[in-house]
């Protein structure tokens, strides 16, 4: 296989950004080459080569026992990937095949040592060989990608140990094999599996048989990963232990290594001095990546040490030795180094950015660092150099905008930089969803700093950074047209008052301040951590990816909101495709959805409520049914007077007004006329009959009522009646006595005459009604029964009244008749 041109042999990587895409490799020289691929992943342009297109057959070796399912869309510079699978059998398995471009060979010392490794971390080759003028393999298939899919953030301690493991398997097989990968990075581990996590080495397009211990070559092209001695274009196993040191950190830490630098700084930074450990939060790994970063081959960890360290172990570790690129007592000391380069200061002070803005700036024009920079930059023959002292690093300025500004004058040519993280209009949105992320903290510091100190127009100044300018215009007037719909939106009466909260300003803080936001008025809301302004950043950074994704989410917004909800319903309708609108949506589903969760808790609280008094009614009802026999020898109880009365008026009625039988007619009796109109056993069959009549509606009733009846039976309310007119006499006679005290007059003669004479008037009365007194009591044996079935009557429906839902204060259980 051909090896690669790179920046420590002749051919030459021009200076750009690191480039950390799957695995390619350059072509042998002088063999005419393909057209530059399309722009995407793996994409690859080449100066000097001739047309060529991608492959999307396969030769006709694979193609009579193959069929292509799709072209994978990660592409290298010497080969093409296709999806097949055999013919004839759409259900099989499916495999890649990897399709050599023209001019491109496969190194057939690889091919025959790869097939016979038994390691489960290496990816089998399937098949090897040469067709149609091109060589081509057939391996396993991972529909799982890479491993760069699972390096989304930091990486827990122990994932980190099992990828470390797996990969040191691997390449403790390739090397026993004598095969150097020489090209270990993310892109080029496989995920077989995740549950178990199973990787697998993959990509030999750089691989290379060792006939010795240490041969020269070509170097690889992903610099983040490569060793430092590949610069010169050595080989040996160690180069992969260094690249598999590369990834233990990145996936430790969660960053990508030398993120923004170009390959120049880079090649500096790898040819003089050593990659720091010290970031690795877990002292295990800190370790691991200290033994594997070892910039001298020889006493770099191998595959001995690390399964030391796997099995528990601490092997040493060799100490670094510092090296100084400038004759000692010259140069701008920093970090044990002294430097006379204004670029290469400049690329040291962002690789160490916290340290730097502390050691010069950190005790303002007092400190000794401060005082050595400014005699360095005297001796600097650039006449900028004095409004950079006078405007800038003299001012009172925070330390890291004045080290921004040093590193601005220093070397321009840079990717614009802040806080050590790279500030090009492709990673302000990131920023927005780094709260998701372990860098949650320097993303809010970042945004704040960049709206408050107004750094974009700075950064913009650096080399190729000038859409930061337009960027920092958009996000202002972002921040304004916002400020203006939160407060309208806060301010409309149907929204709930802790909407409020979630609609603030940008650019407030939680300490009240509020920068470049218009000043009176209530105090608003905080934002902070400042959600909204980043996300406003990242809007006008990338206005159609924002948009998007600002849709996206507004519509799971509404989702999200179970139940309608009028104010939510009313903003979310009138957002349009406003992205602001949508955002404002967005913020304000989750006062919706807790309004929606409040109304599930009251439903949810009367529903109990209503089981307890179901529950309470039930037991009410068993007791009151319960009582029925209590209540029913009750009613026949009370009623029993009643035939005793009924009895004894018909025998009085009889004795006084009847006579005997043998008689017709009238006769006087003291002065009374008797009649003999009705016999007394026809009165006393009434009796029974009116008796059996108000008996019968009383335990009627009882059977209704249980044992309700008994507190609300007929015995009450006569006791109602005789409390209710021994108060009325009881009051007269208060009244009368109070009378008589007044007047010195007796009060027994009136009382005497009162009771008097109404006694008369009934005896008046009954004279005058005797001679029809046997009819008039037989009125009253019909009249009374008959009143006292409609006044049961009139009682059970009160009751049942009573216990209606919905009844008045004497409710205290839910109703329904018997």
């Amino acid at each position: 296989m051909g090896d690669v041109d790179g920046t420590g042999s002749g051919g030459g990587v021009p200076a750009r950004e690191t480039r950390r895409d799957p695995g390619e490799t350059r072509r042998d020289p002088g063999v005419p080459g393909p057209r530059p691929a399309p722009s995407g992943a793996g994409a690859t342009r080449r100066d000097g080569e001739v047309s060529g297109e991608s492959l999307m057959r396969l030769p006709a070796a694979l193609a009579e026992r193959y069929e292509v399912v799709a072209e994978l869309p990660v592409q290298g510079a010497e080969s093409d990937l296709l999806l097949v699978r055999p013919r004839g059998d759409a259900g099989g398995g499916r495999y890649v095949a990897k399709i050599f471009r023209r001019g491109y060979r496969a190194d057939r010392e690889v091919w025959e040592k790869l097939p016979a490794l038994d390691s489960p971390n290496v990816l089998r080759i399937l098949e090897t060989g040469h067709a149609d003028g091109r060589d081509y393999e057939v391996t396993e298939y991972a529909p799982e990608g890479n491993l760069r899919a699972l390096m989304a953030g930091p990486v827990p301690a122990g994932a980190v140990a099992e990828v470390a493991a797996q990969l040191a398997s691997g390449l403790t097989a390739l090397h026993r094999a004598g095969i150097v990968h020489r090209d270990l990075k993310p892109e080029n581990v496989l995920v077989l599996g995740t549950a178990p996590l199973a990787l697998a080495i993959a990509d030999f397009g750089l691989s290379k048989v060792l006939d010795q211990s240490v041969v020269f070559a070509s170097s690889s092209r992903t610099l983040a990963y490569a060793a430092p001695e590949s610069l010169s274009g050595q080989v040996s196993p160690a180069r992969d232990w260094w690249s598999l040191g590369m990834i233990v950190r990145e996936m430790a830490t969660g960053r990508a290594p030398f993120p923004g630098l170009s390959e120049t700084v880079v090649v500096d930074h790898l040819a003089t001095r050593p990659v720091s450990a010290d970031d690795v939060a877990d002292p295990r790994l800190r370790l691991l990546c200290q033994g594997l970063l070892t910039r001298d081959p020889r006493r770099r960890w191998t595959g001995e040490q690390v399964g030391e360290w796997l099995g528990g172990g601490s092997p040493p570790v060799a100490e670094e030795a510092r090296t100084a690129t400038v004759p000692p007592g010259t140069g701008l000391p920093f970090r044990g180094r002294r430097y006379g380069d204004r670029a290469e200061l400049a690329r040291a002070l962002v690789e160490d950015w916290e340290h730097a803005a502390l050691y010069f700036f950190g005790r303002g024009e007092a400190g000794e660092a401060w005082r050595s920079l400014r005699d360095w930059l005297a001796e600097v023959p650039d006449d900028s150099r004095i409004a950079l002292v006078d405007r800038y690093l003299t001012a009172d300025l925070p330390a890291d905008v004045k080290l921004l500004h040093l590193v601005r004058w220093l070397d321009p040519s840079l990717p614009p930089h802040y806080l050590g993280r790279r500030m090009a209009a492709g990673d302000l949105p990131g920023l927005a969803a780094d709260h998701r992320h372990g860098d949650h903290r320097t993303a809010c510091l970042l945004g704040r700093e960049l709206w408050e100190q107004r750094l974009l127009p700075v950064l913009a100044e650096f080399e190729g950074a000038h859409e930061l300018a337009r960027i920092d215009d958009r996000w202002r007037a972002h921040v304004r047209a916002w400020n203006e719909l939160a407060g309208w939106l806060r301010g409309q009466d149907a929204t709930p008052p802790g909407l409020a909260a979630r609609l603030p300003d940008a650019g407030t803080r939680a300490d009240g301040a509020a920068v470049h936001v218009a000043g009176g008025g209530p105090p608003v809301p905080a934002d902070d951590p400042p959600v909204v302004l980043l996300t406003l950043l990242a809007l006008a950074a990338r206005p159609a990816e924002t948009h998007r994704l600002l849709a996206e989410a507004a519509a799971n917004a509404r989702a999200a909101v179970a139940e309608p909800v009028p104010w939510f319903a009313w903003m979310a309708d009138g957002a349009g495709d406003d992205p602001l609108r949508l955002f404002a949506v967005t913020r304000a589903a989750p006062e919706a959805v807790l309004e929606v969760e409040a109304r599930n808790r009251d439903r949810h609280a009367a529903a109990q409520r209503d089981e307890a008094l179901r529950a309470q009614w039930a037991e009410r009802e068993r007791q009151r049914l319960a009582g029925r026999s209590a209540a029913v020898t009750r009613a026949v109880l009370w009623t029993l007077p009643l035939l005793a009365l009924w009895l004894l008026g018909s025998w009085i009625v009889g004795a006084l007004f009847g006579g005997d039988s043998d008689n017709s007619g009238t006769s006087s009796v003291g002065g009374f006329q008797k009649s003999e109109v009705v016999p007394f056993w026809f009165l006393a069959v009434l009796s029974v009959l009116a008796w059996a009549v108000q008996c019968g509606a009383e335990v009627t009733l009882a059977r209704a009522q249980g044992k309700d009846y008994l507190p609300y039976g007929p015995w009450s309310w006569m006791s109602k009646a005789l409390g209710a007119g021994g108060r009325g006499l009881s009051k007269a006679s208060q009244t009368m006595s109070g009378a008589a005290q007044r007047t010195g007059r007796r009060g027994c003669g009136m009382l005497l005459i009162a009771g008097i004479v109404p006694l008369l008037l009934v005896l008046l009365l009954l004279a005058a009604v005797t001679p029809v007194a046997s009819l008039l009591w037989l009125l009253v044996l019909l009249a009374g029964p008959a009143a006292h079935a409609v006044a049961a009557g009139v009682r059970l429906h009160r009751w049942r009244q009573a216990r209606a839902p919905g009844a008045g204060p004497r409710t205290t259980y839910p109703g329904g008749s018997a």
